[in-house]
C-alpha cells in the first residue's frame, strides 16, 4: 500500500540497515563528462579525447573553371580509388572542400602531404589548401 504505515518502516528500516556506505569516488562531483572522463579511460575512449582522440584534416580547392558533373564524378572516383582506399581513410565532401580522417585512429602528416600532392596534379586547379590535422569529432584544436 502507498503511503501506507509499512511502507514508511520498510524504508526507516532500510536507511538503518547494516550495509556498508559506498564512499563517493572522486569522479562523484565532476561538472561536466569532459571533466570526468580525464580520469575514466573507458570514458576517455567513448569520447574519443586523450589518447583515443581521432585526428584529420579539411581541404578546399578553387578551380579555374567548374568543372562538369563528368569529370566531378571522374575525381571522386580516382580520389577514393588512389588515395583514400589504400590508406584505408574515410572521405566526407567532394570536389570543392571536404574532410578526410582515419577508419581507425588518425590521419597521418604523411597523408596530408600526399593528399595536397595527390590533388595538386589535377590541371584544372587555381589554388589547393590541405588544413592543419585538428580533431575528427569535436571542433577545437588539438
Amino acid at each position: 500500500m502507498y503511503g501506507s504505515d509499512t511502507e514508511h518502516t520498510c524504508r526507516a528500516a532500510w536507511r538503518q540497515c547494516a550495509w556498508p556506505v559506498l564512499a563517493p569516488t572522486r569522479h562523484a562531483h565532476a561538472r561536466s563528462a569532459r571533466a570526468a572522463a580525464q580520469t575514466i579511460p573507458p570514458l576517455r575512449k567513448k569520447l574519443r579525447i586523450g589518447k583515443f582522440q581521432a585526428l584529420g584534416f579539411n581541404y578546399e580547392l578553387a578551380w579555374r573553371v567548374a568543372p562538369s558533373i563528368d569529370v566531378q564524378d571522374r575525381i571522386i572516383d580516382q580520389l577514393l580509388e588512389d588515395f583514400i582506399e589504400p590508406r584505408v581513410l574515410s572521405l566526407d565532401g567532394g570536389v570543392n572542400c571536404g574532410f578526410v580522417a582515419a577508419r581507425r585512429g588518425s590521419v597521418t602528416d604523411e597523408d596530408r602531404v600526399v593528399s595536397e600532392s595527390w590533388l595538386g596534379r589535377w590541371p584544372d586547379l587555381a589554388e589547393v589548401k590541405v588544413g592543419l590535422m585538428r580533431d575528427a569529432w569535436y571542433d577545437e584544436a588539438p
